[in-house]
């Protein structure tokens, strides 16, 4: 669908439908009620607002200083109450990923199943600048992180049906919140005024029958003491979601790769197992690999000659496209003023969140994984194999020897690597506010939050499997371990020859007996003091300013358990990770009001803003912002801002404890001569001891043992910097008095991220460190000063990305009463981002890709779109949403991308995605004064996620056979429910 198509479908659909509440005339708009700092909008829905001579002062995000009349220098996207409830979302990360200023999130329930931790965590990424770039706050504070070492905000743990608002601020903002606001903000607005009780209950299910889910809430408030100047709202929330298998879709049933989906693509790590009868002498034809002499089982457990095609795993079989997820939600805010001077506020969440990831058993290779396999004389070898190893024995041919039995086998029956999840997460906030002097207001506060997580899974002990391996018969004639003092501590002999052979008491023997586990724990203290209020007196208003301190101490741990910290399970050697920082910083906003009130000058005004930070870790930071807006006539507005924010690392990128490995990697000096010609001969002849070598016609050269002793360490880096973003927006805000009821906003956006932190491959280091002799390259590059080999090659952190993106966001809105009933309403609302470059570089020396319509290289849709329309009569209302993605490409592998001509046309022709359009509506009836029932089907016309197979293409997420974080692969879904008010 193109998008004058779509966009003529929706205003068509206007016709007969309607939106949200936010976009409502100005006489029937409803008031924010004691809003704390920092809270409300700026969308164009204000500039009706103003014209309906709404003059409270509030404060709008984006901003601290109070203003009467809305506006903003920033564009800001709101989603309200009302639009949250006409959709029937549980997860408020579900609505925003509809939003075209949110990219692809991090982490979410469709792409976290293969993950070590973070399973069923809900995070957001504004302009797909990252996670850890987009500042996520409650009531215009900040929330502690929901992901180890980092700032990444867990939405999970916000309950929907306590948000009176969510505000999303796009572009820089470091200069008024601090860190982390690199691609903006999103501040969720929670309710802080209820009489009464509100209680709402939901069930959804997919038109297949599966995924189903169950929320309940209910939300209560009153006011108390004299004048009702105290107030106190509580919420609790319910809610699960049961996930779904990988084989409840026909895209996802099946294993697929280049050769397309089915047995062909199959696992060849079995339940079964795949043997392979193994000769020692590894220059013979016949030594290792797993080329020949393979051999398998038929269900029956009869032995099967080679390894057909149908005896691998489906291990789409046993994965998931969603994880499960459960949430137990509660959440208070309280008020009360005793005096104009003084109002204390109080607000609480805490969430307990149960997730859980479901992937195939371990696939485990004797060889790489355990270092040994089965000796000749094990007892469980089955007679025919046992008949083989003694023809080939005994007929004195040496390479034609059996030395042992190696294999690769699924570990189905002895123990699952399935993740559990189990996170406890609070947050409190308090302090004071009030007006201290004419035209001036204050506010102090505080907030601390925790989280805990503990993630565990089975593993095995690789010694003890090791050990259960090697059986022999004892004299009793009983099958036991080899290895006297491994019996003395209890080994029991494991038979891995076909389907379910490993008895109980075998796996539970090579099990740790402690889960492969890790204990998280973050906590974040936040104290904030701030004024605002008018400087002096210009002669078309008043200076205004707001200036303020903020102290930030933030620590994070992740502790694994002693099997991961030593490398003696399944999994690679973790160390524990253990960091925390503080940070003090000093800020400042000014509003200066040039003209207003002129011919062609309706208002004119400048902006601006600066953060000071001094870092533990890094120093001094300095961001700030300046913009301006102009209204030459009622009705329109002009608006710009340039902002340079900041990022500085996160306790991951510092702290994380550098792990040892041994990688395969080549130096392009090896075999270098005096003669050499090539694209590094001559830096390779730069090098002291490499001249050495060569002279007299020497050859530089490694031998195996040099190769092999080259280590490198993965991990932080105490020497990074701040991230830094530069923002430019412009645009104009149009609300004509002629047009009651309708506002347009289009605004420019460009986004340069420069010094970003990332990693660059060993191979890239090598050779730029010989080509451009950079830091950034040759510091990870150690080379012996007397041999000239190179000794450790690292992967940690450094400060090396860019990354460029501008665009073009467009909002409508139009609400009317259409007076064919007394009490009918249609409003309709339109988010619009038109994106015109994304553009990123991983180093200096990498190429600069395009990530505009790119899976691969940021997934950025040139268009998309989210249309809302409501139409209102009576004690009914009808929604209905339009959610547009415009048309990707996914590029194959670059392991496939030399037989990309090759493959089977019907695979390749799955590069090209074509748009999706997703369409979701709702029917809600009011039934009396205190009881709405609700009715609502998501993707109703069940639009299918594109098929991209797993292994051949970058944007599949493992499992989904599709990019599920992207497109819905769930389908069309059903849910129902009600809300009563008493």
């Amino acid at each position: 669908m193109s998008r004058k198509l779509l966009l003529s479908a929706t205003a068509l659909a206007a016709g007969i439908l309607s939106a949200p509440a936010f976009a409502q005339d100005a006489a029937t708009a409803p008031q924010v009620q004691d809003q704390a700092p920092d809270t409300v909008t700026d969308s164009a829905a204000q500039d009706q607002a103003q014209q309906a001579g709404n003059s409270e002062a509030i404060v709008v995000t984006g901003s601290r200083i109070r203003r009467p009349d809305l506006e903003s220098a920033s564009p800001v996207a709101v989603i309200d109450a009302q639009q949250i409830q006409s959709q029937g979302i549980v997860n408020t990360q579900d609505l925003l990923q509809k939003l075209p200023q949110i990219g692809i999130p991090g982490l979410s329930r469709t792409n976290s199943n293969f993950l070590t931790t973070g399973n069923g965590v809900a995070t957001l990424n504004l302009r797909n600048l990252g996670d850890s770039r987009t500042l996520v706050l409650v009531n215009g504070r900040r929330f502690v992180p929901g992901v180890a070492g980092t700032s990444i905000v867990d939405v999970n743990n916000i309950p929907a049906d306590f948000v009176e608002r969510i505000d999303v601020v796009t572009g820089g903002a470091s200069s008024i919140y601090g860190s982390d606001a690199i691609a903006g903000v999103v501040n969720y607005v929670l309710r802080t005024d209820l009489q009464g009780v509100v209680a709402r209950a939901q069930y959804g299910i997919t038109d297949k029958g599966d995924n189903p889910n169950y929320t309940a809430s209910i939300t209560a408030g009153t006011k108390f003491g004299a004048d009702d100047r105290g107030s106190v709202i509580v919420n609790g929330t319910y809610s699960k979601d049961l996930g779904l298998l990988s084989r409840k879709r026909a895209i996802s049933a099946e294993d697929c790769s280049a050769a397309g989906c089915g047995p062909q693509s199959y696992s060849s790590y079995p339940a079964q197992g795949r043997f392979q009868l193994f000769n020692g002498d590894t220059a013979s034809t016949n030594a290792g690999g797993y080329a020949s002499n393979l051999f398998t089982f038929n269900p029956d457990n009869s032995v099967v000659t080679g390894f057909p095609t149908g005896y691998g795993f489906n291990r789409n079989a046993v994965r998931r496209i969603s994880t499960p997820v459960e949430r137990y939600l509660a959440a208070a805010s309280a008020q009360y003023e005793f005096s104009p001077a003084a109002t204390l506020f109080l607000e609480g969440t805490y969430a307990k969140t149960k997730s859980s990831s479901q992937i195939e058993a371990l696939a485990l290779d004797s060889q790489l994984d355990v270092g040994a396999g089965y000796a000749i004389d094990n007892p469980f070898i089955p007679a025919a194999i046992r008949q083989q190893i003694i023809a080939r024995n005994s007929d004195g041919i040496a390479s034609n020897d059996v030395t042992s039995i190696q294999f690769r086998r699924r570990q189905n029956e002895v123990f699952s690597r399935s993740n559990r999840n189990d996170r406890d997460t609070f947050r409190i906030a308090g302090g004071l506010r009030g007006d201290i002097a004419p035209k001036w207001s204050y506010e102090a506060s505080a907030v601390y939050g925790q989280l805990k997580e503990v993630t565990s899974s089975q593993d095995i002990n690789i010694q003890r499997y090791a050990q259960a391996l090697d059986a022999v018969t004892d004299a009793s004639g009983s099958i036991v371990c080899r290895d006297a003092a491994a019996r003395a501590a209890g080994c029991v002999p494991i038979n891995l020859f076909g389907y379910d052979t490993a008895s109980p008491a075998a796996s539970a023997y090579v099990r740790s007996e402690l889960p492969r586990q890790v204990n998280i724990k973050n906590t974040q203290f936040v104290a904030n003091a701030s004024v605002n209020g008018s400087l002096f007196a210009l002669p078309y208003g008043d200076l205004q300013v707001a200036f303020g301190g903020e102290y930030r101490r933030e620590k994070s741990s992740e502790d694994w358990d002693a099997l991961t910290n030593a490398g003696l399970n399944s999994g690679n050697q973790t160390p524990d990770t253990v960091g925390s920082f503080n940070v003090k910083e000093v800020f400042g906003e000014v509003d200066v009001p040039l003209l207003k009130g002129l011919p062609f000058v309706e208002s004119l005004s400048l902006q601006g803003a600066a953060r000071y930070s001094d870092y533990s870790t890094i120093g001094h930071v300095f961001s700030w912002n300046a913009g301006g807006e102009y209204s030459p006539i009622r009705g329109l507005r002009f608006r710009g801002n340039y902002a340079v924010a900041n990022r500085a690392p996160n306790i991951g990128e510092l702290f994380s404890s550098a792990s040892e490995t041994f990688p395969s990697v080549n130096d392009p000096c090896d075999g270098t001569t005096a003669t050499s010609t090539g694209t590094y001969a001559a830096a390779c002849r730069a090098i002291p001891a490499v001249a050495a070598a060569v002279a007299n016609g020497g050859t530089f050269q490694y031998t195996l043992a040099d190769i092999q002793g080259i280590n490198g360490f993965d991990g932080g880096n105490r020497n990074l910097s701040e991230e830094k973003g530069k923002t430019l927006t412009f645009g104009a805000v149009i609300a004509p008095d002629q047009v009651r009821g309708l506002s347009l906003t289009v605004d420019y956006f460009n986004i340069k991220l420069d010094n970003a932190i990332g990693i660059v491959p060993r191979s890239t280091s090598i050779q730029q460190c010989l080509l451009t002799a950079l830091p950034q390259f040759c510091n990870n590059v150690i080379r012996n000063p007397n041999t000239g080999f190179i000794r450790t090659v690292n992967a940690q952190n450094v400060n090396i990305a860019d990354t460029k993106t501008s665009g073009i966001d467009v909002n409508l809105r139009y609400g009317r009463a259409l007076g064919l009933m007394d009490d009918d309403r249609l409003d309709f609302s339109v988010l619009y981002t038109h994106t015109i470059s994304y553009k990123s570089q991983s180093d200096p020396s990498a190429p600069v890709t395009s990530g505009v319509g790119n899976l691969e290289f940021g997934g950025v849709f040139r268009d998309k779109v989210n249309a809302t329309a409501t139409y209102a009569a009576g004690p009914f209302s009808l929604n209905w949403t339009v959610t547009y993605l415009s048309p990707m490409v996914d590029t194959v592998r670059e392991e496939f991308a030399e037989f990309a001509a090759d493959l089977d046309p019907e695979i390749a022709a799955h590069n090209e995605i074509g748009s999706r359009v997703y369409h979701d509506v709702q029917l809600r009836a009011r039934a009396g004064e205190h009881m709405d029932w609700f009715v609502g089907v998501n993707n109703l016309f069940d639009r299918k996620p594109p098929k991209l197979e797993d292994t051949v293409f970058y944007g599949n997420i493992t499992g989904t056979t599709t990019a599920a974080d992207i497109y819905d692969p769930i389908g069309r879904r059903f849910y129902f429910g009600a809300q009563v008010r008493f």
